[in-house]
């Protein structure tokens, strides 16, 4: 038991030693600063990754409003990289092999100016999920934050309370120290609380422009999907299936026809 109660003793020396670091007023403020400015910097960098993520999606869209004709074998070859010396991110590289996976399912037309025919839709071909255009570990930041804010908030909490400790057994039965520490107390108690604000409100407004990004994201996906269907024409099995039951009806209604 003597080796487990020290080793107990030893983690209860490290928390308190870090908790007694949180001591006074100004500790909080400082640390709140520092929540803030993480967010700030955490925000800028997702936004830059992100834009990033959606550049090649945007660019395979913008050339195809540019051309604004057909899609045809010939402008496919010129839409495996729009622009080669551009500096795409991760991304990119899975992006480039979905489109290219895309072009290589089209049936062209015999005739060069023939549009191209795909057999599945654009829509799931060409998904968000499918470009990999998702948020990734920017999603656990918001819980993160609240999750710092009230750790420190806990480890300020219990160097306040060791402090006022030591402020009551050192004033004795005098009532006006007593009640001086018990003022301190709370005074430095309160303080601690603005770091799990921080905390919280880094979280909102980290919440927020993750559902900026997230709309943003379909935006992208959606524009790409949609400028690709206006450009050829979509035969999946299911319909393929349908036209050559009508064309086997069309033909026994003509047999019947000559027939008769």
């Amino acid at each position: 038991m003597r080796p487990m109660a020290s080793i107990g003793a030893s983690f209860s020396e490290i928390i308190l030693g870090l908790a007694d670091l949180l001591k006074g007023t100004s500790a909080p403020g400082a640390v709140a600063l520092a929540l803030f400015v993480a967010t700030a910097a955490m925000m800028l960098v997702a936004h830059v990754t992100l834009l990033r993520a959606c550049s090649y999606p945007r660019d395979l869209t913008r050339v195809l409003k540019r051309e604004q004709r057909p899609i045809t074998r010939d402008l496919v070859d010129g839409l495996h990289m729009p622009l080669p010396k551009r500096n795409y991110g991760f991304a990119s590289a899975r992006q480039m092999r979905v489109w290219s996976a895309f072009c290589d399912e089209l049936l062209y037309a015999r005739e060069p100016s023939g549009s191209a025919a795909s057999p599945v839709e654009p829509s799931q071909a060409l998904s968000r999920e499918a470009l990999g255009l998702r948020l990734g570990v920017w999603r656990i930041v918001p819980g993160t934050l609240v999750g710092v804010g009230l750790v420190l908030t806990f480890l300020g909490l219990i160097a306040a309370l060791r402090e006022a400790g030591v402020s009551i057994t050192a004033s004795g039965t005098d009532p006006e120290m007593v009640k001086q520490a018990l003022s301190d107390l709370l005074t430095i108690a309160s303080a601690k609380f603005i770091m799990s604000l921080a905390g919280l409100t880094g979280s909102i407004v980290f919440g927020v422009f993750l559902k900026f990004w997230e709309v943003r994201l379909d935006i992208v996906a959606t524009g790409l999907s949609d400028e690709v269907r206006k450009r050829l024409d979509v035969v999946t099995p299911e319909r393929a299936l349908q036209q050559l039951l009508a064309s086997s009806l069309r033909q026994e209604d003509l047999l019947k026809a000559a027939r008769s």
